[in-house]
């Protein structure tokens, strides 16, 4: 049997037809961003609907790779997303000696875009970041000799989970050391190390703070510092804290780099502004833990029944947390959590945080025991990063308290009930100075997630919502103490994962509320929403 020819071409032309619904439904469903890029280095115009959402942007007609990620990543981004493209298509220049790039397998070669961070616009201005993976694989397309099939991840949520289990891992690995140390050299000498190390770390910051314009106030700094340096490293090694020693070594190697120069001057010394704050943030975690896992103090310091005794015996106390005398006055409230309870737990992160800030602050909590397992992990990360930003942001000092006419202490509320519909709600609310919305304003404009214009432009319900964003913080970072701005952008992320909305109202000098509504178990398909 003969095919004709227009037999032939009607069938090809259907094979087509079909291939092209399948692509297209391909296309409109997937997740991730895919694009073909030509040998021209250009985006071909057939691309996922998900690449527009990624790069929150329409228009990618006759782009290049290089303009795509133009306006959302770092020069230093751009210019190696730039070299990895110009290997890939064969276009890299010449070495400086004159022969020819590598030419390797892209299989063989790494992929320096398998997770690069992005900074994606918003409708007002500000910015959100994420992290992305691009991966590239050969194609052979319609009239090109080769191109490249692109395909971009976002991972933002697994780069997320990798850095907080790397905390964790620290952290328990901190306090595994801690409780070593302790135990091998005792009570005294281990809280007479964090009495050292912080009187260094006070001197490192003075030390780096004054003027100098000759080379002699140049290299005195530069010697004052190391010394500092030099005796964090070596009490961090005798006590086996690897954290802490490692962090102090990478800063001081900084410090020899600059001693080895031939001349300095006030810009050498910017670049130690990284290595100075790992440094700090692994002495305020080691103060932290220390803390919370009740190490002893001083033996000048030690209370009855703790401390050194007279044969030299160590006696390291478990810490105690007491309910508050506030909550003892009203009646009927409950004096104490049962023990390793959310309510429990939450009282105790309360005192703590307080004491760190020198206020006193009582946490009323009802309904806790009504929290779902499924939603334990949740509302628990929540009202963590609730109760941390009320105490240090919210909550005013004693004194400031009284002037104000408020009552001295400070008191935070924090309720979870079903709702209608079958949602749950979680309600906080703290009687601390409220939200300024000019203060908000001017500090996101500091900050680089606003800009000017665009804030003169949002109203004051709208402005107060940029506390939810990443890096946003009215509090400056202060050596010895973690870096602030992560609290509220964690409470967002943690609602999103949860599938549910958070709501926001504050009454300036008076008090600042949160709602988070919860869908029902079943529900699913999460969905952010910020109410003003």
């Amino acid at each position: 049997m003969f095919i004709t020819r227009t037999r032939h071409e009607r069938e090809k032309q259907e094979l087509l037809s079909a291939s092209n619904r399948i692509s297209d439904a391909i296309l409109r469903n997937t997740d991730q961003g895919l694009f073909f890029l030509d040998a021209r280095n250009r985006v071909l115009a057939q691309i996922s609907q998900s690449l527009a959402r990624l790069f929150r942007r329409e228009d990618f007609a006759n782009l290049t790779f290089e303009k795509l990620l133009a306006p959302v990543v770092t020069a230093k981004t751009l210019s190696t997303a730039r070299s990895h493209i110009a290997l890939l298509l064969g276009t890299a220049p010449p070495r400086e000696d004159g022969s020819a790039a590598p030419n390797a397998a892209p299989a063989a070669q790494a992929n320096p875009l398998s997770n690069i961070e992005v900074r994606l616009p918003n409708s007002d201005g500000s910015f959100d970041s994420a992290h992305y993976a691009f991966e590239f694989s050969a194609a052979e397309l319609l009239n090109e000799q080769r191109g490249w099939l692109v395909r971009v991840t976002d991972i933002t949520q697994q780069v997320q989970t990798q850095r907080e289990l790397e905390d964790l891992r620290v952290q328990v690995q901190t306090q595994g050391e801690i409780l070593r140390s302790v135990l091998q050299v005792g009570g005294a000498r281990f809280a007479a190390l964090l009495h050292r190390a912080d009187a260094s770390m006070k001197t490192i910051n003075t030390v780096l703070k004054k003027p100098a314009r000759e080379q002699e106030a140049f290299r005195h700094k530069l010697e004052e510092t190391l010394e500092e340096v030099d005796r964090v490293r070596r009490d961090a090694a005798t006590f086996q804290l690897s954290a802490l020693e490692a962090s102090a070594r990478q800063f001081e190697d900084a410090l020899h780099e600059l001693r080895s120069r031939a001349s300095l001057s006030g810009g050498d010394f910017l670049p130690l502004a990284v290595k100075l704050d790992d440094l700090y943030g692994q002495f305020a975690l080691l103060k932290t833990l220390s803390s919370g896992a009740g190490s002893p103090r001083a033996p000048e310091a030690a209370p009855p029944g703790g401390g050194v005794t007279a044969n030299g015996t160590q006696v390291i106390e478990s810490p105690k947390f007491m309910a508050s005398a506030a909550a003892r006055a009203v009646p009927g409230a409950q004096l104490s959590a049962p023990a390793g309870s959310l309510e429990s737990t939450l009282r105790s992160l309360t005192d703590h945080v307080a004491q760190e800030h020198n206020k006193t602050v009582t946490l009323h909590a009802v309904g806790l025991s009504l929290v779902p397992s499924a939603y334990q992990s949740a509302i628990k990360n929540i009202a963590i990063q609730l109760i941390r930003n009320a105490v240090m942001h919210g909550i005013e000092p004693p004194a400031a308290r009284v002037i104000a006419g408020k009552a001295p202490d400070g008191t935070m509320r924090l309720e979870f009930k079903n709702v209608a519909n079958g949602n749950f709600e979680l309600l906080f609310e703290d009687d601390g100075s409220g939200l300024d919305p000019e203060h908000v304003r001017s500090t996101a404009i500091a900050r680089g997630i606003l800009t000017g214009e665009n804030a003169a432009r949002l109203r004051d319900r709208e402005i107060i919502k940029l506390i939810f964003k990443s890096g946003y913080s009215t509090l400056e970072n202060t050596p010895g103490e973690p870096a602030h701005g992560t609290g509220l952008a964690l409470v967002r992320r943690y609602v999103h994962e949860a599938g549910g909305k958070v709501a926001l109202a504050s009454l300036l000098g008076h008090e600042t509320r949160f709602k988070v509504t919860l869908p029902p178990l079943a529900a699913a398909a999460p969905a952010l929403e910020l109410v003003g």
